[in-house]
């Protein structure tokens, strides 16, 4: 028995040594690691790993400045995502068509009225509203009047980037060579129209400039109490009498010699004509900051509140926006872009450089250029409009340019311009 006993203690002695031995090291799994990235909760949204996107607008090297910076501040919030820029200058519009079609389109791009009618209806832009609810984007966080352009059935495919205004823009030096006031804020229409022929008559300075443009002649139609169209976007009113009044008004001016377009400025455009002292005053937007800036930095210029009509006093409101692709790779990355560049942080650095106003409300007061906050009044008068008026508003606009046109050219009365601007508009509204 106790040799049976001291076997046994032997055996179980040989098993405790042998497990007091090195065991083997178990097999692991291998897991992927994903790294987060630096301040992940400053970033609009999660977003997809390895993210690389592209994004597109127009603009000169002003602009696309203001787009590299913005790109630079989304790095430092979001570094998960690489975003190339590349800006298209010229033809944007046509070169976006083109690209969608063939399934080249940049993950995030501009947004005008264009954009939107051509890929809202077939949903090629993606609506966002879901992960505007993710990441805490309200279409309320953004001034009211810019919203409806970006919002088709009950979803909203763009975010406002920017906005702008027309003001009077002089050169003060055309008013003292000619032994008059300069332009107030409080002048209407009337008081342009007598300075533009004082001015002209006295063969130093264009009086006024103004091209075939529906955007600087719908102040004109607006304080004549007209419109482009009835705000249901259904029926043109080109021919209203008020409207006619308005073009009868600038076409006077035209040929009386107070108003010359730009190309009998031999200039490209009216800020141009402004920059090389070339005319008196003009109607332009904030844009005019830079372009005096850079361009002409030793030109002195001005500009008050746009001119009051007959009836009130109103301004056109642009207005761009920035929408995603639908069939991009990185919705999320692209998304948290979008957020970010049309946010408050960076809305903010954006109306410091004079580019263009913040969209949203409670930053109306950050614009610092006296210039430009004065051209900024118009975009905040009660009456002013964004030129919308449904998803054919570039055509209904060009009706107006062309019937401006051929009044400039002599080609039909103001009459006949617009009673066929008003049949070529009625006719894309009605489709």
């Amino acid at each position: 028995m106790k040799k049976f006993s001291l076997i046994s203690l032997l055996i179980i002695a040989s098993m405790i040594l042998a497990a007091c031995g090195t065991p083997a090291e178990p097999e692991v799994p291998e897991v992927p690691v994903v790294e987060e990235p630096a301040d992940q909760g400053a970033c609009p949204l999660a977003v997809e790993e390895g993210a690389v996107i592209t994004f597109s607008g127009w603009g000169d090297e002003a602009e696309q400045q203001v787009y590299r910076d913005s790109i630079e501040r989304f790095k430092s919030i979001c570094p998960g995502v690489t975003v190339n820029y590349t800006p298209v200058p010229s033809d944007f519009q046509t070169k976006m068509k083109a690209q969608m079609a063939g399934g080249s389109a940049p993950d995030v791009f501009y947004v005008d009225d264009q954009l939107m009618t051509a890929f809202a209806p077939s949903e090629q832009i993606l609506a966002l509203d879901e992960l505007m609810a993710e990441a805490g984007v309200s279409t309320d966080d953004f001034i009211s009047s810019l919203m409806p352009i970006y919002q088709q059935n009950g979803k909203t495919y763009a975010l406002p980037k920017d906005w702008g205004s027309l003001g009077l823009v002089y050169i003060p030096k055309a008013f003292a060579d000619a032994g008059i006031d300069e332009p107030t804020a409080d002048w209407t229409w009337d008081d342009v129209r007598a300075a533009a022929k004082t001015i002209a008559e006295k063969g130093n300075y264009g009086g006024f400039c103004m091209g075939s443009d529906w955007a600087r002649f719908i102040p004109f139609a607006l304080s004549y109490g007209g419109s482009f169209a009835t705000n249901d976007y259904t029926t043109a009113t080109l021919d209203s009498p008020e409207v006619l009044d308005a073009a009868t008004f600038v076409a006077d001016m035209f040929e009386e010699g107070s108003l010359v377009r730009p190309v009998d400025l031999s200039t490209g455009w009216c800020g141009e004509a402004i920059g090389l002292e070339a005319v008196a005053m003009t109607t332009e937007g904030g844009w005019m900051v830079n372009t005096m800036k850079n361009t002409y930095p030793d030109v002195e210029w001005k500009a008050v509140e746009i001119p009051a009509g007959p009836v009130k006093k109103a301004d056109v409101i642009f207005v761009n926006g920035i929408g995603v692709n639908a069939a991009t790779e990185y919705p999320r990355a692209a998304a948290a872009f979008l957020f970010y560049v049309t946010g408050y942080d960076n809305q903010a650095e954006i109306v410091k450089t004079g580019f263009a106003y913040s969209t949203h409300p409670e930053q109306a007061d950050l614009i610092v250029d006296e210039n430009d906050k004065a051209i900024a009044q118009g975009g905040l008068l009660p009456d002013s409009v964004v030129a919308f008026w449904g998803p054919n508003t570039g055509k209904v606009n060009d009706a107006v340019s062309q019937a401006l046109e051929r009044v400039f050219l002599g080609d039909q009365s103001v009459e006949e311009a617009f009673a066929q601007a008003q049949t070529e508009a009625q006719t894309v509204l009605s489709e």
